[in-house]
């Protein structure tokens, strides 16, 4: 089912759509990963701050680095509670430590939406701290194990709602068979779809499991997500992103205020379908192994071998 509101798109702002849903903010209970002061993950919380939400959670590898956004959520609205947890998305210990610390926090009785914003793009090849490849390990797993983790706390929600950030980029996927690129030769870009695919996937398997989830291509905005990309790794990018059928347009013209906007109406918007992909506020068609009907099972096993988990 399409987004309520048409007349959002492309260069709608994070203000300007929760200005609309102000009913599905206030009162509420959201945590957004990757809070950095210079990414969208910051837009999407200041923008939310505005309809006085019962609870923002902040989750970010420093508490110094985006204290302030913390800062700016006091200025818009003392009255909000304010949680920060210190999550780094590439080692599982910190995953289950920052699951912990929000489990156990009365501030916390429940969370209606988790926006799952953190990412890194285009890495070296690297691996986290269990041996996952850097971009799959922290964009999909540590997120996965995140979320699990969290279960209990977001079905305390009457409408939970999740939110997975994703990209056009997903469309250079391959396949699950070799995740740590163990028997390939490491492509940056196609270690990224990969990732970026498991997002969507990810959602959809969430949706077999009665949580409403979304995926979200928040559009291409210039932030410190690209800060691994270097010249000759944007000329790749360019070469296979115009190689690749349906690529979103390559327009990198968003801003960090309207590059949160899709995020905010999948988080806020009742009317956009469970599992849906968005770009530009609006429902969009990802590539066709996005619905791979085969795929989502075969990457939440996968998921649960990595984490060591048996996640229903």
């Amino acid at each position: 089912m399409a987004a309520s509101r048409s007349e959002f798109k492309f260069d709608t702002t994070g203000d300007e759509v929760v200005s609309a849903f102000t009913n599905r903010v206030a009162g509420r209970i959201f945590l957004v990963t990757g809070p950095n002061p210079t990414g969208i993950g910051a837009t999407t919380i200041t923008s939310l701050a505005k309809a006085k939400p019962q609870a923002l959670i902040l989750a970010g590898r420093s508490t110094a680095k985006f204290q302030p956004i913390v800062d700016e959520v006091n200025r818009i609205d003392p009255s909000i509670k304010v949680v920060s947890v210190t999550l780094d998305l590439s080692s599982q210990a910190s995953v289950r430590q920052a699951a912990k610390d929000i489990l156990e926090n009365a501030d916390v009785p429940r969370i209606d939406t988790i926006i799952n914003n953190a990412a890194v793009m285009a890495c070296p090849l690297d691996y986290t701290a269990e041996g996952i490849e850097l971009q799959f390990g922290t964009n999909h797993i540590g997120h996965f194990l995140l979320t699990n983790l969290l279960m209990p706390k977001l079905r305390a929600s009457a409408e939970p709602v999740v939110v997975n950030l994703t990209s056009s980029g997903h469309r250079f996927y391959s396949s699950y068979d070799d995740v740590n690129w163990k028997t390939e030769k490491y492509d940056i870009w196609t270690a990224y779809g990969i990732a970026k695919v498991a997002n969507i996937h990810f959602t959809k398997s969430l949706n077999e499991r009665g949580i409403r989830a979304i995926a979200v291509h928040p559009g291409w905005v210039m932030s410190d997500l690209a800060r691994h990309v270097d010249q000759s790794g944007l000329g790749t990018f360019l070469e296979r992103a115009q190689a690749t059928s349906d690529f979103d347009p390559l327009d990198f013209q968003k801003n960090l205020a309207q590059g949160c906007s899709s995020t905010l109406v999948a988080a806020l918007d009742p009317a956009v379908s469970n599992g849906a992909y968005m770009r530009d506020c609006q429902v969009a068609v990802p590539a066709p192994f996005a619905n791979d009907a085969s795929l989502p099972p075969k990457l939440w096993k996968l998921s649960n071998e990595l984490v060591g988990e048996q996640f229903a």
